[in-house]
């Protein structure tokens, strides 16, 4: 059906569009040429999408949508429905609570791991903890600041609090239990980064000397951090028919990686290689809690680590090794040597070299560098 533009210069309104329906001629008329073209183009997109079923709609109902599209200009009349239906009280009530809890049982139908949504649920749950009784439709960004503000965390960890709401509540928008998301009106908090705590030449060669003749399975895990860079979650998950000895290189499957992407690890230093291939192989079958109580027992031979209970048993102080020293040590020696730090950021899966020019460029130099990386096994 084609719908056909016409113009009657005695008439009023002069402007005519024009169909038929069944051998029969339906015309509509109009005072000014844009209203007509507007009428021409929506009737013909309603044709295009529903037919002739479009002939069974309330006409007056249309006309009066028309008339509110051409008040409001470009608001999109889904959103305007949404705010009606919460002005009026209508539509479906979730609880924050139950919201939460659809929102958890959504992550877990998506094949997000244990973890994962046990790291989602603790700030979501905190949240709840003060307005779970509230409806989601009446959570404002004022609660959400309100919230956010109070926490006695530091600024790293209040945006991450803040990432979590803000993913819920767009989910809660696709849902349409919210007219809109009031995390995005909150500002990210600022967050000043410390320098990434390293490991001297000293303290890496020490560390795999004091475990080397007593645990060489944890040697080989050690080195897969300080000689290639890799995260703790990354190092549990590492089986040995991953590592290529004859390439000379590391297999990461998008399952087992942070960012879900497949990642294969080459060009990494020779001493890496040494201190794997003297690691049985029984190292890549420990769960993650026996690699953690091996690598603490490492720390501590080394003299590196000494927990809360040993210090206060021997009356000195705890000490604590940098979080993820191993992998910083990594990167900034390797930043050092290369002077290349998009070759750095290739081996550790950065998309760009702006965290290794902003916080391990500077932090070793290469003469230290060239000694990191030529601690090898004794024998």
């Amino acid at each position: 059906m084609q719908v056909k533009a016409h113009y009657q210069a005695k008439r009023k309104s002069p402007w005519e569009a024009r169909w038929w329906i069944n051998g029969r001629m339906k015309t509509r008329f109009f005072g000014s040429e844009r209203e007509r073209d507007r009428f021409i183009r929506e009737f013909t997109r309603q044709l295009t999408e529903h037919g002739t079923d479009v002939f069974s709609i309330d006409k007056a109902r249309v006309r009066r949508w028309q008339e509110a599209d051409e008040l409001t200009d470009r608001a999109d009349p889904v959103e305007m429905a949404r705010l009606w239906l919460r002005v009026q009280g209508g539509g479906p009530k979730h609880t924050l609570d139950e919201a939460i809890s659809e929102y958890l049982e959504h992550l877990r139908m998506a094949g997000r791991t244990q973890a994962y949504i046990g790291h989602v649920k603790t700030p979501l749950l905190r949240f709840a903890a003060e307005h779970g009784a509230r409806s989601v439709d009446e959570i404002s960004t004022v609660h959400i600041k309100g919230y956010l503000g109070q926490l006695p965390f530091q600024p790293i960890t209040v945006r991450h609090e803040r990432t979590h709401l803000a993913s819920a509540f767009k989910w809660f928008y696709r849902q349409e239990w919210i007219s809109r998301n009031p995390v995005d009106s909150v500002a990210v908090p600022t967050v000043v980064r410390e320098e990434p705590g390293i490991l001297t030449v000293e303290e890496t060669e020490r560390l795999l000397r004091a475990s080397e003749g007593v645990d060489p399975a944890i040697c080989g895990l050690l080195a897969l951090g300080a000689f290639a860079g890799l995260r703790s979650s990354a190092i549990e998950r590492v089986r040995w028919e991953e590592i290529n000895f004859a390439n000379r290189g590391i297999l990461i499957p998008a399952d087992k990686a942070k960012k879900r992407r497949r990642h294969y690890i080459e060009g990494l230093p020779e001493n890496l290689w040494a201190w794997l291939e003297r690691t049985p192989k029984a190292a890549f079958r420990m769960t993650p809690r026996q690699i953690a109580k091996a690598r603490e027992r490492a720390y501590v031979r080394a003299g590196l680590l000494v927990t809360k209970a040993a210090a206060r048993k021997k009356g000195i102080p705890a000490k604590f090794p940098p979080k993820n020293c191993l992998r910083h040590s990594f990167v900034s020696y390797h930043v050092a040597l290369h002077r290349d730090p998009g070759k750095t950021a290739l081996l550790v899966s950065h998309r760009n070299q702006n965290i290794l020019w902003q916080h391990y460029l500077g932090l070793a130099h290469q003469h230290d560098a060239e000694r990191y990386f030529s601690i090898q096994p004794v024998s």
